[in-house]
């Protein structure tokens, strides 16, 4: 039972309600702490809370600072009513966007992203970043497969070297595919005459001849060729969307030159603006996106040049007695040398020869290839800047 006279506080949720009874008059209702929600959320910055309790409003309400979410609005709503939330609880308290700026949510990840915040429903742009350049691999070039040839042409000549356009020449040359053994197929005896001087006065014979196949080309280390991630319309395009609304945004409660930006569902407030620019001062988080971008860039294929720089010694032997016997001349000569002559004493016996390698070495091809080539095409750039959370 109430007594007449006394007043009784009931608490409920953050709220006081206020039942007055007095003897011999109705009791009434009296909200003491309503200016402490909003929206069915408790305020929770302390100047849009003023009477948190009734002792902290002994005469009635009072008034609540312009910019708050439950401020009465001049319509006679209140400031959070058919605008953006200004609590800044789910957002960011981020400096007014300059002059040609537009106040925006920004997402940018490679993952799918949501759609626009409550707040900034409209979508403004979308774009990707351009992408990096494709990262080729060095070429290199296997050594190629090759062989050294004995030396094919020998000749006689009945005119000493001094003398390589006189004489009669005669041909001494060993077989087809020679193998280098003791060859005996054409000789010369003793003082054989050829045009009536001794035949055998000199002897001239090509160099070895190397021959090589072309080198096969490699790369070295995996050429990474551009993502599919990074091509316009694939299924992991690092999509950057900018997102806006068409009203201001609220003001940052006890934050002057602040306004309270959405921050939530991977989205940051920034700001944007449309061509490549410099970001302002206090935006340093630079995006440029651009709306087309048509890149046809790849990796050269490798390819490998001739062999060049094999190395090839030869010796040759000749012989006056049969079955390549009584050596009477040997010298080394060398793949890519000018044929060399040997002088004899004039009338010489040449009855056989024979030659062997004594070393090869292959040659090597000099790798090409493996550079960027194609164009990268941009279009329709944009520019958004973000800046760090102040609160």
């Amino acid at each position: 039972m109430v007594r007449p006279g006394k007043i009784i506080f009931y608490l409920v949720s953050t709220t006081f309600f206020l039942t007055a009874v007095i003897a011999g008059c109705e009791s009434s209702d009296i909200f003491i702490g309503s200016d402490c929600m909003h929206d069915g959320k408790q305020v929770l910055d302390p100047a849009c809370c003023p009477c948190p309790l009734p002792e902290d409003c002994p005469n009635g309400p009072k008034p609540i600072p312009a910019g708050c979410p439950n401020a009465p609005a001049p319509d006679g709503g209140t400031g959070g009513e058919g605008g953006m939330s200004s609590l800044c609880n789910d957002g960011a308290c981020v400096s007014e966007p300059p002059d040609d700026w537009m106040s925006v949510a920004f997402f940018s990840d490679w993952s799918d992203p949501p759609i626009c915040p409550e707040d900034t429903p409209i979508l403004a742009f979308e774009g990707t970043p351009a992408p990096p350049s494709p990262t080729c691999g060095a070429c290199s070039c296997d050594a190629p497969d090759g062989t050294c040839k004995l030396p094919a042409t020998w000749t006689i000549s009945s005119a000493p070297c001094s003398d390589p356009a006189g004489g009669v020449k005669t041909n001494f040359n060993p077989p087809t595919n020679w193998d280098g053994s003791c060859n005996q197929d054409k000789s010369f005896p003793l003082d054989m005459l050829c045009g009536g001087s001794p035949c055998v006065r000199s002897m001239t014979l090509e160099a070895p001849v190397i021959e090589e196949q072309p080198c096969t080309p490699h790369v070295s280390g995996d050429s990474e060729q551009p993502p599919p991630k990074y091509w316009p319309g694939g299924p992991e395009t690092p999509l950057g969307r900018v997102c806006k609304s068409d009203k201001p945004w609220p003001t940052c409660v006890n934050q002057s030159g602040k306004v309270c930006g959405p921050a939530a569902d991977g989205y940051a407030s920034c700001i944007f603006r449309e061509g490549e620019h410099l970001c302002p001062e206090g935006w340093e988080d630079r995006h440029l996106l651009y709306g087309v971008i048509d890149d046809d860039r790849t990796c050269s294929a490798c390819t490998c040049d001739p062999p060049t720089g094999g190395v090839c010694q030869v010796k040759w032997h000749t012989f006056a007695g049969a079955a390549c016997t009584a050596e009477n001349a040997a010298n080394d000569v060398y793949a890519g040398m000018i044929p060399p002559c040997n002088d004899y004493m004039p009338g010489v016996a040449l009855a056989g020869k024979s030659a062997e390698i004594l070393s090869y070495t292959k040659g090597t091809c000099a790798p090409s290839g493996g550079e960027v080539e194609g164009t990268l095409s941009l279009d329709k750039p944009a520019t958004v800047c973000c800046a760090l959370v102040t609160s």
